[in-house]
């Protein structure tokens, strides 16, 4: 149901294992460091007046170094007499290594780590994981290996600059924990949170935005703008829209506008590095004729959009030095302009929108996928360094399997080679233990420091570390169950569909495989209580996916003479009851799909399938009232449920007035009924005019298999409609 004008409210009738990881051993001659129940030989060196992140380096060396061998290793400003040295040098301007790069090397007996403000703490960070043998695989799992040594080959000299100048951190546990994200070399600004941020001892950020993308609705708000200038805003169908639309790219007025508000926001956060200028999270672009030519003329929808913020970056050069402003290349305008060329101090955030992830990017056969490869390539030809905003989970459904991980490192490496210096892959920023999630964050921060290593060593390591030398075969023969490529020839597209991936992909059988790996898992790591919360967490997208597939099955309307052919599964409140435990054993911090309200929506779908399960109906029905709770919503902003006496049950869903798309639906594989029967579907409904005439609603049934296919679409007027609720076929 949609409504494009009046309120109205409506109620419807892999692989085995290499051996244990432990530090690196050496054939020949080592440089020992420290070792258990020897006095110190070394000292760490800072010299004087160390930056705070030269001195947090040394005391991170120290203090894993003590851990890992019961030594305690001094921190001096210079080399004590009669003591090797681990010197933490400042790089000179020829080394190249800029603020990230680091190189360890040993010289004349002595260590020496040579790095910028954050790259000699990374050069530490190497140093304690590859020949210390130190896991920091979460940032409630650290792995210290019972070595008691420490100790480099005697020729080490390993220099090392990341791939990406800036490594994002769209994951929780790297947003809430710099100290961990730091440990993973990744150096972006944390979103969303204050409590996350990297300071002066971790080196500061690399690279900062201000603010959130989709920032041209908070640029121009319509709430400020709307009704005074509505054209201001797209022009759609030859009509302005106010409400969920664009800005109208070539109107001057609004350039100023936005010029203004960005200066406003520069002024306020003077410190940030970029400015976000970029389309809001919707399509409903303007095409206007001065619109539609530029975009005729760039042969793409970003035409309009590069010219707009080029004409916005050109004033904030002048004004602001240095500064920078992002754009997106997304959906709609991810394919770029033919004559215009963003300038020097424009950041475009290419998105791979509508892609297969299911193999690397480049390789998939879907249309999506070819389309993605031509727009990368051309942006790389006209572009300054692009910025990668990646899509690494589903946000409809977190817990599902995403089988991208074996695939990171091939896409890490095509957007390298497309010139990509900035990468963020955005995954589950708002709770933890989606689909294999830590080790998601875990090998792209391994990925985007190189992309050009192994990855299955990496991801064999951390599945040992994290969940346990007992647990890890029975969890790694699970991922590999889960994340095997289609052998069906299909491309599994998108990052944000409802049953892209497992509903799709996997079958029942392979879930039912994996839950019993996950058993057997859960069995081995009984012994260790850490490891034991990582194995069921891990469990909890499986069990998820199965009761996911059970809810499917699970009606909320009868309409049929034949009801036991509709029985639900059995299991249900058992699944339920093992998700609830789960959610409990989280902390809370299970997230089932993006948004607090998307999430909501579920833990509501879970009581009310409790409810629903034990009142089903027994009897033949030829009669079902499709309650406003039953209904699906989208968006809330749009459309509500409220209490109102006067209708079916005293509840109603009420369309608020501006929305000509769809507001409410009610999806029939909820619904059981009997194929071949004839029904009638109707909508008690009742408007509140004001003053308008024309259409108030329009209803339909819609065929998603066939789209776009409308079974009926009926519009009704004002004219027609009484002001009491009527019931509407």
């Amino acid at each position: 149901m949609r409504g494009p004008c009046h309120l109205f409210t409506a109620v419807f009738a892999v692989g085995a294992f290499v051996a244990a990881f432990p530090a690196r051993t050496f054939a020949e001659g080592s440089l020992v460091l420290a070792e258990r129940d020897a006095a110190p030989a070394f000292t760490i060196v800072v010299g004087e007046n160390p930056a705070p992140s030269r001195q947090y380096a040394a005391e991170e060396l120290r203090d894993w170094t003590r851990r890992l061998t019961g030594v305690t290793l001094s921190i001096e400003a210079a080399r004590p007499a009669g003591m090797a040295g681990v010197f933490l040098d400042e790089p000179d301007a020829a080394s190249g290594l800029g603020e990230d790069g680091f190189r360890i090397h040993v010289e004349n007996g002595d260590l020496r780590i040579m790095g910028g403000r954050r790259g000699v703490l990374y050069g530490v960070y190497e140093l304690l994981e590859e020949y210390g043998g130190i896991g920091w695989f979460a940032s409630w799992r650290t792995m210290v290996p019972d070595t008691g040594r420490l100790a480099v080959p005697e020729d080490l000299d390993d220099t090392q600059i990341p791939a990406f100048v800036l490594r994002g951190r769209g994951w929780y546990d790297l947003q809430h924990n710099p100290d961990f994200a730091c440990r993973l070399r990744c150096n972006g600004a944390a979103t969303h949170v204050r409590d996350g941020q990297f300071s002066e001892r971790h080196g500061g950020t690399a690279w900062r935005q201000s603010g959130n993308g989709h920032s041209l609705g908070r640029l121009l708000p319509a709430t400020e703008y709307g009704e005074s200038h509505p054209e201001y805003f797209a022009e759609i169908n030859g009509i302005r829209q106010t409400r969920d639309a664009q800005p109208c790219l070539t109107n001057p007025d609004v350039l100023e506008i936005v010029t203004s508000n960005l200066f406003a926001v520069i002024r306020a956060d003077p410190d940030a590095d970029c400015y976000d200028v970029s389309q809001n999270d919707y399509f409903r672009y303007c095409t206007c004729v001065r619109c539609r030519a530029v975009d005729e003329e760039e042969g793409s929808n970003a035409g309009t959009l590069i010219r707009f913020v080029n004409a916005i970056a050109e004033r904030v050069e002048r004004e602001f030095p240095g500064k920078q402003v992002a754009t997106f290349a997304y959906h709609y305008t991810r394919h770029p302009p033919k004559v215009t060329r963003p300038r020097a101090n424009v950041v475009v955030k290419f998105c791979p929108t509508d892609c297969d992830y299911s193999v690397p990017l480049s390789e998939s056969r879907y249309a999506g996928n070819r389309s993605f490869v031509k727009d990368l390539a051309g942006w790389k030809a006209i572009s300054p360094p692009l910025f990668i905003f990646d899509y690494v989970v589903n946000y409809r459904a977190y817990l599902h399997s995403f089988p991208n991980a074996p695939n990171f490192f091939a896409n890490l490496r095509i957007f390298h080679e497309a010139g990509a210096r900035y990468y963020l892959g955005w995954g589950n920023n708002e709770g933890l233990h989606a689909d294999f999630g830590e080790l998601k964050v875990w090998l792209l921060a391994k990925g985007m420091w190189n992309p050009n290593r192994p990855w299955r060593p990496l991801a064999e390591r951390f599945i040992r570390g994290y969940y346990g030398e007992a647990a890890a075969p029975f969890v790694l023969e699970c991922f590999n169950l889960l994340n095997a490529p289609p052998t069906d020839g299909e491309a599994h597209p998108a990052f944000a569909t409802e049953e892209a991936w497992d509903r799709n992909r996997l079958s029942d059988d392979v879930l039912e495989r994996a839950a019993a790996l996950w058993a057997k898992a859960e069995e081995a790591a009984a012994g260790d209580p850490e490891c034991l919360h990582n194995v069921r967490m891990g469990a909890a997208g499986v069990t998820y996916s199965r009761l996911d597939r059970m809810l499917l099955g699970r009606k909320t309307a009868w309409v049929t003479r034949h009801p036991d052919k509709f029985a639900p599964d059995p299991r249900i409140p058992e699944f339920l009851d093992a998700m609830a435990q789960y959610y409990k054993e989280s902390g809370g911090l299970i997230r089932y799909r993006e948004h607090r309200r998307h999430h909501a929506a579920i833990m509501a779908r879970f009581a009310a399938a409790r409810r629903q399960t034990l009142a089903f109906p027994a009897e033949p029905s030829d009669i079902a009232l499709i309650g406003a709770d039953d209904l699906e919503i989208e968006p809330p902003t749009h459309c509500q449920r409220i209490d109102d006496k006067t209708a079916l049950g005293g509840r109603a869903c009420a369309i608020l007035n501006s929305r000509h798309e769809w507001c409410l639906r009610f999806l029939f594989k909820n619904l059981a009924y009997d194929p071949g029967v004839r029904y009638r579907v109707r909508a008690h409904v009742r408007a509140e005019k004001t003053g308008h005439a024309g259409d108030v609603f329009s209803a339909g049934l819609y065929d998603a298999t066939q789209k776009p296919s409308f079974i009926s679409d009926t519009t009704f007027s004002a004219d027609a409609m009484p002001d009491d609720y009527t019931w509407y076929d």
